[in-house]
């Protein structure tokens, strides 16, 4: 997505509040990414259909990108949604898109291409796994390596094993896979949940773990079919 920029936007330091910044535990954002992914992975999966869902979300896409566009040209409306809002954003989005469009995006998209469990599951992946990478990164991260993007060893080593784990319970729950099978397709989803995050381009992680994930995960599946 096309970033809006305007030199007229709030800056961090004429807010009533004190944004977070990647390095930040930032809790809150966190406890926000993860229930707002199992809400959409829980009614995706046990209450709506694939059409109705992608309609449901590509709506509130539609009009948060809206709400996103015009709070960078409108200055006081900037300031008033990240008076509101400020808790669950950081300091760079004072300027830029947040990561609410992004995760939309690739919920609408994976639930549009990928067969239920697998589009279920990258939602999931990207819920619990970016949250925990984050937070390991955030708090032992300076005892490990640390890659250009910022991004940690540990961190990325706390989001594998987490998207392991998750990959592990839901498919073992929502689908009649020999044990082998569970095991090879918990691993490739581990990685692949843990991994997209370092890939060396300007993606929101909220648009690259789930798109990534279900592709990997739906090719893995096709072979073992």
């Amino acid at each position: 997505m096309k970033q809006v920029s305007t030199s007229q936007v709030c800056t961090s330091s004429a807010l009533p509040i004190r944004l977070s910044l990647k390095t930040d535990l930032h809790l809150a954002r966190k406890a926000w990414h993860l229930v707002t992914g199992i809400l959409i992975a829980y009614l995706y999966y046990a209450v709506l259909s694939k059409l109705v869902s992608v309609i449901i979300l590509g709506s509130i896409l539609g009009l948060d990108l809206l709400v996103e566009i015009t709070r960078l040209r409108v200055p006081s409306l900037n300031e008033k949604i990240l008076k509101y809002w400020g808790i669950l954003m950081r300091s760079h989005e004072t300027s830029r898109f947040s990561g609410v469009p992004y995760y939309l995006a690739s919920s609408c998209i994976v639930i549009a291409l990928f067969p239920k469990p697998i589009a279920v599951l990258s939602i999931l992946l990207l819920a619990f796994g970016d949250p925990m990478a984050s937070l390991f990164g955030n708090l032992f991260g300076k005892l490990s390596l640390q890659f250009k993007s910022g991004k940690t060893l540990i961190g990325t080593l706390a989001g594998i094993l987490t998207c392991f784990f998750v990959s592990f319970i839901f498919l073992n729950n929502a689908m009649d896979l020999p044990k082998h099978v569970l095991f090879q397709l918990s691993l490739f989803g581990g990685l692949a949940g843990g991994i997209s995050e370092l890939l060396p381009f300007e993606i929101d992680d909220n648009f690259s773990v789930p798109i990534i994930s279900g592709f990997v995960l739906w090719f893995c599946l096709l072979l073992y079919i």
